[in-house]
Protein backbone atom coordinates (compact mmCIF):
# COMPACT_ATOMS: atom_id res chain seq x y z
CA UNK A 1 0.00 0.00 0.00
CA UNK A 2 1.30 3.43 -0.88
CA UNK A 3 2.04 5.49 2.19
CA UNK A 4 -0.16 8.62 2.19
CA UNK A 5 1.50 11.99 2.21
CA UNK A 6 2.07 13.37 5.68
CA UNK A 7 -0.79 15.66 6.63
CA UNK A 8 -0.14 19.32 7.08
CA UNK A 9 -1.59 19.05 10.57
CA UNK A 10 -0.63 15.71 12.08
CA UNK A 11 -2.43 16.03 15.37
CA UNK A 12 -6.09 16.44 16.07
CA UNK A 13 -7.42 19.95 16.67
CA UNK A 14 -7.09 20.69 20.41
CA UNK A 15 -10.56 20.68 21.90
CA UNK A 16 -11.92 21.80 25.21
CA UNK A 17 -12.54 19.18 27.86
CA UNK A 18 -15.17 16.80 26.38
CA UNK A 19 -18.69 17.14 27.70
CA UNK A 20 -20.64 13.89 28.15
CA UNK A 21 -23.38 13.55 25.56
CA UNK A 22 -26.83 13.44 27.12
CA UNK A 23 -30.03 13.52 25.16
CA UNK A 24 -30.44 15.77 22.14
CA UNK A 25 -28.71 18.77 23.69
CA UNK A 26 -25.60 20.77 22.89
CA UNK A 27 -24.00 18.53 20.26
CA UNK A 28 -26.96 18.48 17.92
CA UNK A 29 -26.37 21.67 15.96
CA UNK A 30 -22.74 21.04 15.18
CA UNK A 31 -23.39 17.42 14.25
CA UNK A 32 -26.26 18.43 11.99
CA UNK A 33 -24.01 21.02 10.42
CA UNK A 34 -21.29 18.50 9.70
CA UNK A 35 -23.84 16.07 8.33
CA UNK A 36 -25.24 18.67 5.94
CA UNK A 37 -21.73 19.46 4.73
CA UNK A 38 -21.53 15.81 3.78
CA UNK A 39 -24.95 16.07 2.15
CA UNK A 40 -23.64 18.90 0.00
CA UNK A 41 -21.16 16.47 -1.50
CA UNK A 42 -23.98 14.07 -2.34
CA UNK A 43 -26.28 16.81 -3.61
CA UNK A 44 -23.67 18.12 -5.98
CA UNK A 45 -23.36 14.75 -7.65
CA UNK A 46 -25.66 15.29 -10.59
CA UNK A 47 -23.84 18.29 -11.98
CA UNK A 48 -20.46 16.72 -11.26
CA UNK A 49 -21.46 13.76 -13.41
CA UNK A 50 -21.57 16.02 -16.42
CA UNK A 51 -18.27 17.77 -15.77
CA UNK A 52 -14.63 16.74 -16.15
CA UNK A 53 -14.20 12.98 -16.57
CA UNK A 54 -11.41 12.48 -14.05
CA UNK A 55 -12.70 10.05 -11.43
CA UNK A 56 -9.22 9.22 -10.08
CA UNK A 57 -7.53 9.94 -6.78
CA UNK A 58 -7.58 8.51 -3.29
CA UNK A 59 -10.75 6.98 -1.89
CA UNK A 60 -12.15 7.79 1.58
CA UNK A 61 -11.40 4.25 2.80
CA UNK A 62 -7.76 5.36 2.76
CA UNK A 63 -8.45 7.66 5.72
CA UNK A 64 -10.32 5.16 7.92
CA UNK A 65 -8.59 2.60 10.16
CA UNK A 66 -8.10 -1.01 9.11
CA UNK A 67 -10.34 -2.11 12.00
CA UNK A 68 -13.41 -0.43 10.45
CA UNK A 69 -16.30 -2.91 10.66
CA UNK A 70 -18.83 -1.18 8.39
CA UNK A 71 -18.35 1.39 5.63
CA UNK A 72 -20.56 3.53 3.40
CA UNK A 73 -18.90 5.68 0.74
CA UNK A 74 -20.26 8.30 -1.66
CA UNK A 75 -18.40 9.41 -4.79
CA UNK A 76 -19.75 12.19 -6.99
CA UNK A 77 -16.67 11.98 -9.19
CA UNK A 78 -16.87 8.30 -10.21
CA UNK A 79 -15.42 6.44 -13.18
CA UNK A 80 -15.79 7.72 -16.74
CA UNK A 81 -18.17 4.88 -17.60
CA UNK A 82 -20.39 5.73 -14.67
CA UNK A 83 -20.53 9.38 -15.66
CA UNK A 84 -21.48 8.64 -19.25
CA UNK A 85 -24.14 6.13 -18.14
CA UNK A 86 -25.53 8.57 -15.57
CA UNK A 87 -25.79 11.38 -18.09
CA UNK A 88 -27.72 9.15 -20.49
CA UNK A 89 -29.96 7.86 -17.72
CA UNK A 90 -30.69 11.36 -16.39
CA UNK A 91 -31.52 12.57 -19.89
CA UNK A 92 -34.63 10.42 -19.68
CA UNK A 93 -35.99 12.39 -16.72
CA UNK A 94 -38.22 15.43 -16.81
CA UNK A 95 -36.28 18.28 -18.43
CA UNK A 96 -36.77 20.64 -15.48
CA UNK A 97 -35.47 18.00 -13.07
CA UNK A 98 -32.50 17.26 -15.29
CA UNK A 99 -31.61 20.93 -15.64
CA UNK A 100 -31.86 21.40 -11.89
CA UNK A 101 -29.67 18.40 -11.17
CA UNK A 102 -27.02 19.60 -13.60
CA UNK A 103 -26.96 23.12 -12.24
CA UNK A 104 -23.66 24.08 -10.68
CA UNK A 105 -25.65 25.87 -7.96
CA UNK A 106 -26.99 22.64 -6.44
CA UNK A 107 -24.53 22.59 -3.53
CA UNK A 108 -25.13 26.21 -2.69
CA UNK A 109 -28.88 25.70 -2.95
CA UNK A 110 -28.69 22.83 -0.46
CA UNK A 111 -26.51 24.92 1.82
CA UNK A 112 -29.01 27.79 1.71
CA UNK A 113 -31.83 25.38 2.48
CA UNK A 114 -29.93 24.00 5.48
CA UNK A 115 -29.18 27.54 6.68
CA UNK A 116 -32.90 28.21 6.90
CA UNK A 117 -33.35 25.29 9.31
CA UNK A 118 -30.12 25.15 11.34
CA UNK A 119 -28.79 27.99 13.54
CA UNK A 120 -25.25 26.65 13.05
CA UNK A 121 -25.34 27.91 9.47
CA UNK A 122 -26.65 31.38 10.22
CA UNK A 123 -23.23 33.08 10.30
CA UNK A 124 -21.61 30.96 7.59
CA UNK A 125 -21.06 31.97 3.99
CA UNK A 126 -20.98 29.18 1.43
CA UNK A 127 -18.49 30.82 -0.93
CA UNK A 128 -16.18 31.80 1.93
CA UNK A 129 -16.51 28.90 4.38
CA UNK A 130 -17.44 25.80 2.35
CA UNK A 131 -16.69 26.05 -1.38
CA UNK A 132 -12.90 26.58 -1.06
CA UNK A 133 -12.30 23.19 0.56
CA UNK A 134 -15.22 20.81 -0.02
CA UNK A 135 -14.23 17.76 -2.07
CA UNK A 136 -16.14 15.13 -4.04
CA UNK A 137 -16.01 12.07 -1.80
CA UNK A 138 -17.04 11.03 1.67
CA UNK A 139 -17.45 7.90 3.72
CA UNK A 140 -18.87 6.94 7.08
CA UNK A 141 -17.22 4.12 9.01
CA UNK A 142 -18.19 2.26 12.19
CA UNK A 143 -14.98 1.74 14.15
CA UNK A 144 -14.16 -0.03 17.42
CA UNK A 145 -11.60 1.94 19.48
CA UNK A 146 -9.51 -0.03 21.99
CA UNK A 147 -12.41 -2.12 23.26
CA UNK A 148 -14.56 0.93 24.00
CA UNK A 149 -17.98 1.70 22.59
CA UNK A 150 -17.78 1.83 18.79
CA UNK A 151 -17.44 5.25 17.25
CA UNK A 152 -18.44 6.54 13.85
CA UNK A 153 -16.02 8.55 11.75
CA UNK A 154 -16.79 10.78 8.77
CA UNK A 155 -14.02 10.77 6.16
CA UNK A 156 -14.47 13.82 3.91
CA UNK A 157 -12.33 14.73 0.92
CA UNK A 158 -10.87 18.24 1.01
CA UNK A 159 -9.20 20.40 -1.61
CA UNK A 160 -7.31 22.59 0.84
CA UNK A 161 -6.45 21.50 4.39
CA UNK A 162 -5.94 24.99 5.72
CA UNK A 163 -9.23 26.20 4.27
CA UNK A 164 -10.99 23.06 5.55
CA UNK A 165 -9.59 23.57 9.03
CA UNK A 166 -10.75 27.17 9.05
CA UNK A 167 -14.16 26.26 7.62
CA UNK A 168 -14.74 23.54 10.20
CA UNK A 169 -13.62 25.87 12.99
CA UNK A 170 -16.11 28.48 11.82
CA UNK A 171 -18.82 25.83 11.65
CA UNK A 172 -18.35 24.58 15.20
CA UNK A 173 -17.82 28.09 16.56
CA UNK A 174 -21.24 29.12 15.33
CA UNK A 175 -22.68 26.37 17.54
CA UNK A 176 -20.93 27.63 20.68
CA UNK A 177 -17.95 26.56 22.77
CA UNK A 178 -19.79 23.80 24.62
CA UNK A 179 -20.86 22.15 21.38
CA UNK A 180 -17.43 22.60 19.83
CA UNK A 181 -15.88 20.55 22.63
CA UNK A 182 -17.69 17.38 21.60
CA UNK A 183 -16.25 16.94 18.09
CA UNK A 184 -12.75 16.89 16.69
CA UNK A 185 -10.96 16.15 13.43
CA UNK A 186 -7.61 15.31 11.95
CA UNK A 187 -6.20 15.21 8.42
CA UNK A 188 -4.83 12.20 6.59
CA UNK A 189 -3.77 12.60 2.99
CA UNK A 190 -6.53 14.35 1.04
CA UNK A 191 -9.15 13.75 3.74
CA UNK A 192 -10.35 15.21 6.99
CA UNK A 193 -11.72 12.69 9.48
CA UNK A 194 -14.40 14.02 11.84
CA UNK A 195 -15.29 12.08 14.97
CA UNK A 196 -15.99 12.39 18.70
CA UNK A 197 -13.46 14.54 20.55
CA UNK A 198 -12.54 11.88 23.10
CA UNK A 199 -11.88 9.31 20.35
CA UNK A 200 -9.98 11.46 17.87
CA UNK A 201 -6.43 10.81 19.10
CA UNK A 202 -6.94 7.04 19.22
CA UNK A 203 -8.56 7.04 15.78
CA UNK A 204 -5.75 9.10 14.28
CA UNK A 205 -3.19 6.66 15.69
CA UNK A 206 -5.06 3.71 14.20
CA UNK A 207 -5.20 5.40 10.79
CA UNK A 208 -1.45 6.02 10.87
CA UNK A 209 -0.95 2.32 11.71
CA UNK A 210 -3.03 1.06 8.77
CA UNK A 211 -6.07 1.99 6.70
CA UNK A 212 -9.15 0.14 5.51
CA UNK A 213 -8.18 0.21 1.84
CA UNK A 214 -5.07 -1.82 2.75
CA UNK A 215 -7.07 -4.50 4.57
CA UNK A 216 -7.05 -7.66 2.43
CA UNK A 217 -10.69 -8.66 2.93
CA UNK A 218 -11.98 -5.16 2.15
CA UNK A 219 -9.76 -4.82 -0.92
CA UNK A 220 -10.69 -8.28 -2.24
CA UNK A 221 -14.41 -7.74 -1.67
CA UNK A 222 -14.41 -4.37 -3.41
CA UNK A 223 -12.47 -5.83 -6.33
CA UNK A 224 -15.06 -8.61 -6.63
CA UNK A 225 -17.79 -5.96 -6.53
CA UNK A 226 -16.40 -4.11 -9.53
CA UNK A 227 -17.20 -0.48 -10.24
CA UNK A 228 -18.18 1.15 -6.90
CA UNK A 229 -20.54 3.53 -8.69
CA UNK A 230 -21.76 6.62 -6.87
CA UNK A 231 -22.40 4.90 -3.53
CA UNK A 232 -20.82 1.79 -2.08
CA UNK A 233 -20.95 -0.07 1.21
CA UNK A 234 -19.14 -2.88 2.99
CA UNK A 235 -20.02 -4.76 6.18
CA UNK A 236 -17.86 -7.28 8.03
CA UNK A 237 -20.36 -9.39 9.97
CA UNK A 238 -17.73 -10.69 12.38
CA UNK A 239 -16.55 -7.15 13.05
CA UNK A 240 -20.06 -5.87 13.66
CA UNK A 241 -20.89 -8.84 15.90
CA UNK A 242 -17.82 -8.07 18.02
CA UNK A 243 -19.22 -4.61 18.69
CA UNK A 244 -22.51 -5.83 20.16
CA UNK A 245 -21.41 -5.96 23.80
CA UNK A 246 -19.46 -2.71 23.66
CA UNK A 247 -22.33 -0.92 21.93
CA UNK A 248 -25.05 -2.10 24.29
CA UNK A 249 -24.72 0.91 26.58
CA UNK A 250 -24.49 3.45 23.76
CA UNK A 251 -28.21 4.15 23.54
CA UNK A 252 -28.16 5.12 27.22
CA UNK A 253 -25.54 7.82 26.66
CA UNK A 254 -26.80 9.55 23.54
CA UNK A 255 -30.14 10.34 21.93
CA UNK A 256 -29.15 12.32 18.86
CA UNK A 257 -30.44 9.87 16.28
CA UNK A 258 -28.95 9.21 12.89
CA UNK A 259 -27.50 12.71 12.57
CA UNK A 260 -24.99 12.13 15.38
CA UNK A 261 -21.78 10.28 14.41
CA UNK A 262 -21.90 8.36 17.68
CA UNK A 263 -25.64 7.82 17.30
CA UNK A 264 -25.08 6.02 14.02
CA UNK A 265 -23.46 3.27 16.07
CA UNK A 266 -26.81 2.42 17.61
CA UNK A 267 -27.54 -0.20 14.97
CA UNK A 268 -24.81 -2.31 16.59
CA UNK A 269 -26.54 -2.44 19.98
CA UNK A 270 -28.75 -5.44 19.22
CA UNK A 271 -27.50 -8.48 21.20
CA UNK A 272 -28.50 -10.66 18.25
CA UNK A 273 -25.56 -9.19 16.35
CA UNK A 274 -23.32 -11.48 18.36
CA UNK A 275 -24.82 -14.40 16.44
CA UNK A 276 -24.02 -13.02 13.00
CA UNK A 277 -20.85 -15.07 12.75
CA UNK A 278 -18.50 -14.75 9.81
CA UNK A 279 -19.04 -13.39 6.34
CA UNK A 280 -19.01 -10.03 4.61
CA UNK A 281 -21.23 -8.16 2.20
CA UNK A 282 -20.37 -5.35 -0.21
CA UNK A 283 -22.59 -3.39 -2.57
CA UNK A 284 -22.67 -0.48 -4.99
CA UNK A 285 -25.32 1.84 -6.37
CA UNK A 286 -24.48 2.55 -9.99
CA UNK A 287 -25.91 3.67 -13.31
CA UNK A 288 -26.42 1.96 -16.64
CA UNK A 289 -27.60 3.72 -19.76
CA UNK A 290 -31.18 2.50 -19.22
CA UNK A 291 -31.20 1.58 -15.53
CA UNK A 292 -29.95 2.23 -12.03
CA UNK A 293 -28.91 -0.78 -9.98
CA UNK A 294 -27.81 -1.94 -6.56
CA UNK A 295 -25.28 -4.71 -7.10
CA UNK A 296 -23.71 -6.66 -4.28
CA UNK A 297 -21.50 -9.57 -3.35
CA UNK A 298 -21.70 -11.75 -0.24
CA UNK A 299 -18.55 -13.67 0.66
CA UNK A 300 -17.48 -16.34 3.14
CA UNK A 301 -21.04 -17.48 3.80
CA UNK A 302 -21.60 -21.25 3.79
CA UNK A 303 -23.27 -22.40 0.59
CA UNK A 304 -26.75 -23.85 1.06
CA UNK A 305 -26.97 -25.57 -2.35
CA UNK A 306 -24.69 -27.87 -4.26
CA UNK A 307 -25.67 -26.25 -7.52
CA UNK A 308 -25.83 -28.31 -10.68
CA UNK A 309 -28.17 -28.04 -13.63
CA UNK A 310 -31.81 -27.12 -13.21
CA UNK A 311 -34.72 -26.60 -15.59
CA UNK A 312 -34.55 -22.75 -15.51
CA UNK A 313 -38.30 -22.71 -16.21
CA UNK A 314 -38.58 -18.93 -15.90
CA UNK A 315 -36.60 -18.30 -19.07
CA UNK A 316 -39.20 -20.14 -21.18
CA UNK A 317 -42.23 -18.15 -20.05
CA UNK A 318 -44.27 -16.17 -22.61
CA UNK A 319 -42.50 -13.00 -23.72
CA UNK A 320 -45.31 -10.76 -22.46
CA UNK A 321 -45.19 -12.12 -18.88
CA UNK A 322 -45.96 -9.30 -16.44
CA UNK A 323 -44.62 -10.85 -13.21
CA UNK A 324 -42.26 -13.77 -12.74
CA UNK A 325 -40.82 -15.25 -9.56
CA UNK A 326 -38.34 -18.06 -10.06
CA UNK A 327 -36.27 -20.28 -7.77
CA UNK A 328 -33.70 -22.91 -8.71
CA UNK A 329 -32.71 -25.82 -6.42
CA UNK A 330 -35.62 -25.25 -4.06
CA UNK A 331 -35.43 -28.87 -2.91
CA UNK A 332 -31.82 -28.34 -1.81
CA UNK A 333 -32.69 -25.11 -0.01
CA UNK A 334 -35.42 -26.89 1.95
CA UNK A 335 -33.01 -29.66 2.93
CA UNK A 336 -30.43 -27.12 4.13
CA UNK A 337 -33.03 -25.14 6.07
CA UNK A 338 -34.36 -28.33 7.66
CA UNK A 339 -30.87 -29.31 8.76
CA UNK A 340 -30.29 -25.89 10.29
CA UNK A 341 -33.61 -25.95 12.13
CA UNK A 342 -32.79 -29.41 13.47
CA UNK A 343 -29.63 -27.96 15.02
CA UNK A 344 -31.12 -24.74 16.35
CA UNK A 345 -34.62 -25.81 17.44
CA UNK A 346 -34.78 -29.63 17.51
CA UNK A 347 -37.73 -29.90 19.91
CA UNK A 348 -39.92 -27.41 18.04
CA UNK A 349 -39.09 -29.03 14.69
CA UNK A 350 -39.88 -32.50 16.03
CA UNK A 351 -43.25 -31.31 17.31
CA UNK A 352 -44.08 -29.64 14.00
CA UNK A 353 -43.05 -32.74 12.02
CA UNK A 354 -45.23 -34.94 14.21
CA UNK A 355 -48.25 -32.71 13.69
CA UNK A 356 -47.68 -32.78 9.93
CA UNK A 357 -47.41 -36.57 9.94
CA UNK A 358 -50.69 -36.80 11.84
CA UNK A 359 -52.29 -34.78 9.05
CA UNK A 360 -50.85 -37.12 6.43
CA UNK A 361 -47.79 -35.15 5.32
CA UNK A 362 -44.18 -36.32 5.21
CA UNK A 363 -41.72 -33.49 5.86
CA UNK A 364 -39.49 -32.17 4.47
CA UNK A 365 -40.08 -34.41 1.45
CA UNK A 366 -43.52 -33.04 0.58
CA UNK A 367 -42.24 -29.46 0.58
CA UNK A 368 -39.31 -30.48 -1.61
CA UNK A 369 -41.72 -32.09 -4.07
CA UNK A 370 -43.66 -28.81 -4.39
CA UNK A 371 -40.53 -26.74 -5.03
CA UNK A 372 -38.57 -29.24 -7.11
CA UNK A 373 -35.25 -28.35 -8.68
CA UNK A 374 -36.81 -25.43 -10.56
CA UNK A 375 -40.02 -23.49 -10.05
CA UNK A 376 -41.66 -20.34 -11.36
CA UNK A 377 -44.77 -18.37 -10.51
CA UNK A 378 -45.96 -16.32 -13.50
CA UNK A 379 -48.63 -13.68 -14.01
CA UNK A 380 -49.81 -12.75 -17.48
CA UNK A 381 -50.35 -9.26 -18.95
CA UNK A 382 -54.13 -9.30 -18.38
CA UNK A 383 -53.82 -9.31 -14.58
CA UNK A 384 -54.63 -5.60 -14.29
CA UNK A 385 -58.05 -6.19 -15.89
CA UNK A 386 -59.30 -8.57 -13.19
CA UNK A 387 -62.35 -7.27 -11.35
CA UNK A 388 -65.21 -9.59 -10.41
CA UNK A 389 -65.01 -13.08 -8.91
CA UNK A 390 -65.77 -14.46 -12.35
CA UNK A 391 -62.76 -12.57 -13.65
CA UNK A 392 -60.70 -13.96 -10.78
CA UNK A 393 -61.29 -17.50 -11.97
CA UNK A 394 -59.82 -16.41 -15.31
CA UNK A 395 -56.85 -14.71 -13.64
CA UNK A 396 -53.73 -15.37 -15.74
CA UNK A 397 -51.53 -16.97 -13.09
CA UNK A 398 -49.55 -20.19 -13.38
CA UNK A 399 -47.19 -22.19 -11.20
CA UNK A 400 -44.67 -24.49 -12.90
CA UNK A 401 -42.34 -26.90 -11.17
CA UNK A 402 -39.79 -29.40 -12.40
CA UNK A 403 -40.24 -32.32 -10.00
CA UNK A 404 -41.91 -35.68 -9.49
CA UNK A 405 -45.23 -34.39 -10.84
CA UNK A 406 -47.28 -37.22 -9.36
CA UNK A 407 -45.85 -36.68 -5.89
CA UNK A 408 -46.38 -32.93 -6.09
CA UNK A 409 -49.99 -33.31 -7.20
CA UNK A 410 -50.66 -35.76 -4.38
CA UNK A 411 -49.32 -33.30 -1.79
CA UNK A 412 -51.32 -30.46 -3.31
CA UNK A 413 -54.58 -32.44 -3.41
CA UNK A 414 -54.06 -33.55 0.18
CA UNK A 415 -53.66 -29.95 1.32
CA UNK A 416 -56.61 -28.63 -0.71
CA UNK A 417 -58.93 -31.41 0.43
CA UNK A 418 -58.28 -30.51 4.06
CA UNK A 419 -59.36 -26.96 3.29
CA UNK A 420 -62.31 -27.75 1.00
CA UNK A 421 -62.95 -31.04 -0.83
CA UNK A 422 -64.12 -29.11 -3.89
CA UNK A 423 -61.02 -26.87 -4.05
CA UNK A 424 -58.96 -29.31 -6.12
CA UNK A 425 -61.47 -29.12 -8.97
CA UNK A 426 -60.84 -25.38 -9.36
CA UNK A 427 -57.23 -25.87 -10.42
CA UNK A 428 -56.31 -26.19 -14.06
CA UNK A 429 -53.44 -28.66 -14.52
CA UNK A 430 -51.03 -29.96 -17.07
CA UNK A 431 -48.00 -32.28 -16.92
CA UNK A 432 -45.25 -32.29 -19.55
CA UNK A 433 -42.12 -34.44 -19.19
CA UNK A 434 -41.81 -34.09 -15.44
CA UNK A 435 -42.95 -30.47 -15.31
CA UNK A 436 -46.25 -29.77 -13.55
CA UNK A 437 -48.16 -26.59 -14.46
CA UNK A 438 -51.03 -25.31 -12.30
CA UNK A 439 -53.34 -22.32 -12.52
CA UNK A 440 -56.89 -20.99 -12.50
CA UNK A 441 -57.24 -20.51 -16.23
CA UNK A 442 -56.71 -23.58 -18.42
CA UNK A 443 -55.97 -21.44 -21.46
CA UNK A 444 -53.19 -19.56 -19.65
CA UNK A 445 -51.86 -22.79 -18.11
CA UNK A 446 -51.54 -24.26 -21.60
CA UNK A 447 -49.94 -21.08 -22.92
CA UNK A 448 -47.30 -21.13 -20.18
CA UNK A 449 -46.70 -24.88 -20.56
CA UNK A 450 -46.10 -24.54 -24.29
CA UNK A 451 -43.17 -22.21 -23.60
CA UNK A 452 -42.16 -18.80 -24.83
CA UNK A 453 -39.28 -16.38 -25.11
CA UNK A 454 -39.20 -14.18 -22.01
CA UNK A 455 -35.41 -14.55 -22.02
CA UNK A 456 -35.29 -12.64 -25.32
CA UNK A 457 -37.48 -9.76 -24.14
CA UNK A 458 -35.41 -6.55 -24.06
CA UNK A 459 -37.00 -5.17 -20.90
CA UNK A 460 -36.47 -8.46 -19.09
CA UNK A 461 -32.84 -8.64 -20.17
CA UNK A 462 -32.24 -5.13 -18.85
CA UNK A 463 -33.97 -5.85 -15.56
CA UNK A 464 -32.38 -9.27 -14.91
CA UNK A 465 -28.75 -9.49 -16.08
CA UNK A 466 -27.26 -12.99 -16.44
CA UNK A 467 -30.67 -14.55 -15.92
CA UNK A 468 -29.52 -17.89 -17.31
CA UNK A 469 -27.14 -18.36 -14.35
CA UNK A 470 -29.37 -16.90 -11.62
CA UNK A 471 -30.59 -19.06 -8.76
CA UNK A 472 -33.49 -16.74 -7.90
CA UNK A 473 -35.29 -14.07 -9.92
CA UNK A 474 -38.08 -11.58 -9.40
CA UNK A 475 -39.25 -9.61 -12.45
CA UNK A 476 -42.11 -7.10 -12.60
CA UNK A 477 -43.02 -5.34 -15.85
CA UNK A 478 -44.57 -2.17 -14.42
CA UNK A 479 -45.89 -1.09 -17.81
CA UNK A 480 -48.46 -3.87 -17.52
CA UNK A 481 -49.92 -2.29 -14.37
CA UNK A 482 -49.79 1.44 -15.17
CA UNK A 483 -53.56 1.66 -15.53
CA UNK A 484 -53.91 0.61 -11.89
CA UNK A 485 -51.91 3.44 -10.35
CA UNK A 486 -51.09 6.27 -12.78
CA UNK A 487 -54.63 7.62 -12.68
CA UNK A 488 -54.39 7.95 -8.90
CA UNK A 489 -51.35 10.26 -9.07
CA UNK A 490 -52.46 13.90 -9.37
CA UNK A 491 -49.03 15.50 -9.49
CA UNK A 492 -48.04 15.70 -13.15
CA UNK A 493 -44.31 15.57 -12.47
CA UNK A 494 -44.64 12.55 -10.18
CA UNK A 495 -46.88 10.80 -12.69
CA UNK A 496 -44.36 11.46 -15.46
CA UNK A 497 -41.57 10.03 -13.32
CA UNK A 498 -43.58 6.89 -12.54
CA UNK A 499 -44.50 6.49 -16.18
CA UNK A 500 -40.81 6.54 -17.10
CA UNK A 501 -40.10 3.39 -15.06
CA UNK A 502 -40.53 0.25 -17.14
CA UNK A 503 -39.62 -2.64 -14.86
CA UNK A 504 -37.99 -3.85 -11.68
CA UNK A 505 -35.77 -6.90 -11.49
CA UNK A 506 -33.97 -8.76 -8.72
CA UNK A 507 -31.66 -11.72 -9.08
CA UNK A 508 -29.13 -13.68 -7.05
CA UNK A 509 -26.72 -16.48 -7.83
CA UNK A 510 -24.05 -18.54 -6.13
CA UNK A 511 -20.65 -17.85 -7.65
CA UNK A 512 -18.64 -20.32 -5.59
CA UNK A 513 -18.67 -22.46 -2.47
CA UNK A 514 -18.88 -19.42 -0.21
CA UNK A 515 -19.83 -16.51 -2.44
CA UNK A 516 -23.01 -15.07 -3.86
CA UNK A 517 -23.87 -11.98 -5.86
CA UNK A 518 -27.17 -10.14 -6.18
CA UNK A 519 -28.61 -7.31 -8.24
CA UNK A 520 -31.64 -5.05 -7.90
CA UNK A 521 -32.42 -2.97 -10.99
CA UNK A 522 -34.92 -0.26 -11.86
CA UNK A 523 -35.22 0.06 -15.65
CA UNK A 524 -36.22 3.25 -17.43
CA UNK A 525 -38.87 3.09 -20.14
Amino acid sequence: MTTPAQPARDQAWPAAEPTPATGGGPRRSVVVALTVVGALVVGGGAFALTRALSGGGDQPAGALPASTAAYVGVDINPSVGQKIAAVRFLDGLDSEVTDALRSEDVRKALFDLAAEEEPAFADLDYDRDIAPWLGDRLAVGVVPVDGQDPTVALSLQVKDQEAADEGLRRLVETAGAEEASTVDWFFHGDYVVVTEADRSDDLAAEVRAGTLDGEATFADDMEALGDPGVLSFWVDYAGIASLADEAAALSDTTDLGALDPSGLSAFATDPDLAALGEGRIAGALRFGTDHIELHGVARDFPATVDGGDSAQLLLDLPEDTAVALGLEHGDQLVAAAWEQLAEQAPDELAEFTAQAEAAGFALPGDIQALLGDSMVLAVGPGAAETGSMEDLLQFPVAYRVSTDAGAAEAVLDKALNQLDPSASSILARRTDDGVLTLGLNQEYVSQVAQGGSLASNGTFRSAVPDADSADSILYVNLNAFEDLYLGEVDDEQARSALESVAAIGMSARWTGDDSQEFTLRVVAD
